[in-house]
């Protein structure tokens, strides 16, 4: 019961934004970002630094912050598995559990030659992927649903 009090909380504070829908979805994908890459917990506080440079709205980039710190386990998988299609070094994970990632730190650190070359790779191109199409996906929505979505959450008990 929390949890769907809370994301509801978001959701509302999302669509009751005062800001255009193109500011909303920037921010929320900029904030998105950092997600997608080891921050070592700071991930929040880059989504918020990378939006006030780049002058967006910090309450969707928090958001976009927050959506991505839970799952950031599946996006580094699918970071190995994007730069796994690009280079010629195959790796074999088949769950999202294979990944060590005590040890991609190190390889990451340590060795060009590892598998790190596959994460950052993969990560780049999931970067630049994923966001425009979050981009994209947010500004339809925002632009087209944003007030009949407010209406929707408003009558929603929790």
């Amino acid at each position: 019961m929390k949890i769907k009090r809370r994301i509801k909380y978001y959701l509302l504070r999302l669509f009751r934004i005062k800001a255009s829908p193109q500011q909303v979805a920037f921010s929320l994908t900029l904030g998105f970002i950092p997600s997608w890459i080891p921050t070592f917990g700071i991930g929040p506080i880059l989504s918020v630094a990378i939006t006030k440079v780049l002058r967006g709205n910090i309450i969707a980039a928090v958001i976009g912050g927050v959506i991505g710190t839970p799952i950031w386990p599946l996006l580094f998988f699918l970071n190995y598995k994007m730069g796994s299609l690009f280079f010629i070094k195959q790796i074999n994970l088949d769950e999202v559990d294979d990944i060590e990632y005590v040890e991609t730190l190190n390889e990451t650190v340590g060795s060009i030659q590892s598998g790190s070359v596959l994460f950052l790779a993969g990560s780049v191109i999931n970067i630049i992927v994923f966001s425009l199409i979050m981009y994209g996906g947010l500004y339809i929505l925002l632009k087209k649903y944003r007030g009949h979505i407010l209406q929707k959450l408003q009558n929603i008990s929790c």
